[in-house]
Order: C-alpha cells, then structure tokens, then sequence
C-alpha cells in the first residue's frame, strides 16, 4: 500500500533577480517526490529581467502584484494556493537537496498537532562572505540578532533523529518564519483575511489561537543568499530598524529589542558597550573558526560593532528615533 503524500505549494515572490530564482526552482525540480504533489506559485512584482520567463518554464502559477510590497505577494500566493500543505521561500534561496520535502512534511505527517515545520540555513562555497558567515547560525542571525533572539533550545519539548518538537506558547519565538505550513491551520488565522501577510505576524497569531507546536528539521537545510556584501546586510538592517520600530502605529507586534522593560533597556545597553570593546567579539570569533575552520568567522567583530553603531546611529540621527530612545530612557527612569 501506498504511503499518502499531501500536495505541496511553494510560493515565492520575486523581483528582478532571474539568475537565483532559476537555482530556486531547479532545486525544487529536483525534489524526490511526484510532481503532480508540487504546486509553484510566483507573486512577481513586475520584474524587468527574465524572471517571469524563467517562472513560466517551470509551469509555474503566475500573479502579477505590481505594488512593491512583498507582504501583498505573500497574500495573493497563499490565497490561491492548492496544497494541502504550503512552504514560503525566498526567490534567492535554494533547497539543500532532493529529500527535502520528504523531511519537511514527516513531523506534519507524524503528528497532527504541530502546525509547521522549519528547517536551518547552512553555509555553501559560492555564497558571499556575509551570507556564508551568517549561515553558521541555523537561522542567520547576526551577532547582534542572536543575542537578542530567543534559542530554540529553550522551546524544544520532543526530540527524535529526524526532528525535533517546540513549543511556542511562551510567544518568545525564533526570529524563523520561512515554514511549511498546514493550508488549514493559515486559513483558520484571525489575520488570513488580510490585505497583507506580516510573516511573523501570522505566527504570532497562529499561536494566540492555540497553535504553538512546530518542527524543526535540521537536516532538510538551506542556502540562502541574504547579503551580497556588508552594505547590503547594514541597509536591511536599517530597513527593518525603520520598519518595526520607528513608524507610528506599526503593524509589527514582533520585535527584536524589549523596550518595555527595565531588563530589555539594560540588555541593550550592555550589548551596545560589549560590541564596542570588540576584544570579545575577536576572541568569540577565533574560537568560531577553530570550531567550523572558516576564516570568514574571524570577521566577527567587525560585523558585531558595524551593525551596532549603524543602528545606534541611526537613531540618533532621525527624529523618529531620538523620539524612541527619549521614551525609552523615560521608561527607565521610572522603573
């Protein structure tokens, strides 16, 4: 008899950088499992390149967004998708080999009470120093990022050898929303009606409602190409400091920096002096390289106090976030 496979929707936005979703989708064609269970679904946001050509020759299902605006993308794919089960990706990431839809639905298949299921990124030779370095940590933080984030470790409620079981109903999440989601689980989300599909906003309110069990599978992996270089990583991190923390009235409920707290005011001082000594940070990545023998972990400290001051500085520099550090000082004064 037959073992039952669920069908699978990929669904990926794009824009203009035909040459990674070309590696996306071949790596997703390469998948041992039948084709007929694999649904791709592009949301592309008029890219002037080659990337709708390269989309229709892998019979994707094509939606034009047209807005700039990848939350939107994220909607419309989802909306139509046709799986049971469905995966968010990036167009610049890869899947690390054929079994990896196999991997990713076997927790999902095992237990209908996990929600989703997550896998890590891995370093690859042909990636660029600053992604390489950020794929030794499973979900690609940077220094700053991986203090600041929740570890998995302390969620983690069931293990076997080929996954591993958390629990999120402490809220305190991984920074990781890129999952093969239950189709069912997306559609019963308070916010599925929505214009837009906040990634981590969506998890957030999954777990409100009484989802909070997810998978991770570690050795499905990916390659992600997140930064071509160092100015790229600084400017998404400026993006995403403007984005979640310095526009008034802000759909993000997910942020990375407790500003609410006497602790999360003092964690983050702590940091900001601890990255500016960068002695530790040289000593950690020494250590780092010894561990992975890669010299791009020596680069540590110079990533740790670049992203740091960028962000400080950035602050102090727009109104909006002198505006946001007064208040927080405030709340520390009256702790």
């Amino acid at each position: 008899m037959k073992k039952y496979l669920p069908k699978i929707s990929f669904v990926i936005p794009t824009l203009n950088d035909a040459p990674r979703l070309l590696r996306c989708l071949t790596s997703i064609e390469k998948q041992d499992y039948p084709k007929n269970k694999i649904e791709i679904v592009v949301i592309d946001d008029k890219s002037r390149d080659n990337t709708l050509k390269i989309a229709k020759s892998f019979k994707a299902k094509i939606l034009i967004n047209g807005k700039k605006d990848l939350y939107r993308s994220l909607t419309m794919g989802f909306h139509v998708a046709t799986g049971e089960l469905a995966y968010q990706i990036d167009q610049d990431v890869e899947l690390r080999d054929k079994t990896f839809i196999r991997k990713m639905i076997k927790p999902l298949m095992d237990d209908e009470a996990v929600t989703a299921s997550f896998t890590r990124y891995y370093p690859n030779k042909n990636q660029s120093w600053v992604s390489r370095f950020l794929s030794y940590d499973p979900i690609q933080r940077d220094p700053i990022y991986e203090y600041f984030s929740p570890s998995l470790d302390k969620l983690i409620i069931k293990k076997s050898d080929e996954y591993i079981v958390c629990d999120y109903s402490s809220k305190k999440i991984p920074p990781f929303t890129m999952m093969m989601y239950r189709m069912k689980s997306l559609k019963e989300n308070p916010l599925w009606n929505n214009e837009r599909f906040f990634d981590h906003e969506t998890v957030m309110a999954m777990i409100e409602t009484g989802y909070t069990k997810y998978a991770y599978v570690p050795t499905a992996g990916l390659y992600h190409d997140h930064a071509d270089n160092l100015l790229h990583l600084i400017r998404k991190r400026v993006r995403n400091l403007k984005n979640h923390y310095l526009i008034e009235d802000s759909p993000y409920k997910y942020t990375w920096f407790d500003t609410g707290s006497f602790l999360g005011i003092i964690k983050i001082i702590i940091w900001i002096i601890y990255a500016n000594l960068i002695i530790p940070e040289t000593i950690r990545g020494f250590f780092r390289f010894l561990k992975f023998h890669d010299p791009v972990l020596l680069m540590q400290p110079i990533i740790s106090i670049t992203i740091t001051d960028v962000l400080l500085f950035n602050f102090l520099i727009l109104r909006e976030g002198r505006q946001f550090l007064i208040k927080s000082f405030r709340r520390l004064y009256t702790f």
